[in-house]
């Protein structure tokens, strides 16, 4: 639950950014906007004075002049619908993140409560098992206080011999399945998705990296593959506990449940933007969980 609390944290940060992002573009595009209203405004005077040239003297140089301010009147509103449309799209684009950012928020908010309520239960649990241990330890205080006879030792005969020898091992119990969260499951078909579709025009772009490798808190360098768009994934047994992922220059802290500890993770390094990368880590297993 604190890996998924994590993971959202990261995605707000990353919403965040964007946002910011959507501020500027705003900014540009309203500067456009009036830009190309003030040019609307100087055609369409040129154009009233074309037509009145061309109603005071008709010949071939006052019509092709009229042409010549039709046309240029009609690109610039043209100009002026174009980037009211770019603003519309961006004020759409900025509400759908907001509206996403909001629901990261509210689900982080959500999680933290949920963290609280199991530490609740967990420390009930502590205090029971711990109650129960004392309990017993007071129980055998008292029974070793108390006198005991000698407890008759039962003669071993040769039929009981032969039953205990026949008597087949008890078979070793399954393992039962990993319980996988569905926040994480969540987490990472988003994850899964959104690297789908950044790939699936197959042009693998830039390779900005000659070298990017892993470098854990205990253990050997993995290096990353690249997978195109910026995109570098590998796959390295982890640690549990809180763990610092050093790679080239950055550093990435993540929890890792005890649970976790040394299982496969998948790890994605999104550089695309090399002011504020990304780092993307599941365990392997759910991958299996994607298609149920």
């Amino acid at each position: 639950m604190e890996q998924s609390q994590e993971n959202r944290a990261v995605e707000v940060e990353d919403l965040e950014n964007e946002l910011l992002s959507f501020d500027y573009k705003t900014s540009r595009a309203n500067e456009a906007l009036e830009k190309a209203r003030q040019h609307y405004e100087q055609s369409r005077s040129e154009l009233q004075q074309a037509q009145a040239d061309r109603q005071a003297k008709k010949n071939s140089d006052t019509e092709r002049q009229l042409r010549k301010a039709k046309h240029a009147f009609d690109m610039a509103e043209r100009g002026v619908d174009s980037r009211k449309r770019r603003i519309e799209i961006i004020q759409s684009s900025y509400q759908e993140l907001k509206s996403e950012l909001d629901g990261a928020k509210a689900a982080i908010a959500q999680g933290d409560k949920r963290i609280a309520e199991q530490k609740r239960k967990v420390e009930a649990m502590v205090n029971a098992m711990l109650a129960k241990a004392d309990a017993a330890q007071r129980a055998a205080r008292m029974k070793k206080a108390a006198p005991v006879s000698k407890p008759k030792v039962p003669t071993a005969t040769v039929a009981s011999a032969s039953k205990a020898a026949a008597t087949p091992a008890p078979a070793p119990q399954q393992k039962p399945a990993r319980e996988i969260d569905p926040d994480l499951l969540d987490y990472v078909k988003r994850e899964r998705a959104r690297l789908d579709k950044l790939l699936a025009d197959g042009d693998e772009g830039k390779h900005t990296f000659h070298s990017l490798e892993l470098d854990p808190s205990s253990g050997d360098r993995v290096p990353f593959k690249f997978l195109g768009h910026n995109q570098y994934r590998l796959v390295a047994p982890v640690e549990e506990g809180r763990q610092t992922y050093k790679i080239n220059t950055w550093k990435f802290r993540r929890t890792i449940p005890a649970d976790d500890d040394g299982v496969r993770y998948v790890f994605i390094f999104d550089g695309r933007r090399l002011s504020r990368p990304r780092l993307v880590m599941y365990p392997e297993y759910v991958l299996s969980q994607l298609d149920k």
